[in-house]
């Protein structure tokens, strides 16, 4: 077995174990101000629901929440989740990646990141997307090093108490169906209109 496959384990049924396990890491990631999502210190209850929530996700084969161990605790954590089925089915977004503070500089973003982006694909996705905050240059750098391009920002998309910071929207593109007909931005196909010039 790899050292990748030994350290990583994908969310299964949610016991106590791994309930006190993520809320350990959750909660030193958002003690030092970590842009996870919570602006607060979740609670163990909180955490569980988290958890379920994933769990149920899960089940439908279209998301999945991975834990990376190291000497077999949690260390380190993210998800990735296809959107709804239909026009917007075959992109996902990978979420609440993070590390334990006391456990990073030994690539363990990168590993979660990676097996992330090979679950994803391997489900079908061809598109990853993900969002970060502006001012998180290491996660930055580590996502372009995995092959995230920056598409657009969102200009003071989060609020922390009084100050705002931007939202930069990164993208991954996966394997495309050999029939894949690409129109990008161009006029014509489906639901395209021509451009409309005022007189």
């Amino acid at each position: 077995m790899s050292e990748l496959d030994s350290r990583m384990q994908w969310l299964g049924e949610v016991d106590d174990q791994t309930t006190l396990e993520v809320h350990r890491v959750v909660s030193a990631v958002v003690a030092l101000g970590g842009a996870v999502g919570w602006l607060q210190i979740p609670t163990l209850v909180d955490i569980g629901q988290w958890l379920g929530g994933w769990r149920a996700a899960v089940t439908t084969k279209r998301a999945g929440l991975v834990l990376c161990r190291v000497d077999g605790q949690i260390q380190a954590l993210g998800g990735w989740q296809a959107g709804r089925e239909g026009a917007m089915g075959h992109v996902a977004e990978l979420t609440k990646v993070m590390v334990h503070p006391g456990t990073r500089g030994l690539g363990l973003g990168r590993l979660v990141v990676d097996t992330l982006i090979d679950r994803a694909d391997s489900s079908g996705a061809e598109l990853l997307t993900l969002g970060v905050r502006g001012n998180n240059h290491g996660a930055r750098a580590l996502y372009e090093a995995c092959g995230f391009t920056t598409w657009g920002v969102l200009p003071n998309g989060v609020a922390v108490d009084h100050h705002r910071f931007d939202i930069v929207r990164m993208s991954r593109q996966l394997r495309l169906p050999a029939d894949a007909v690409i129109h990008g931005s161009r006029a014509g196909g489906v639901g395209g209109s021509p451009a409309r010039h005022d007189e």
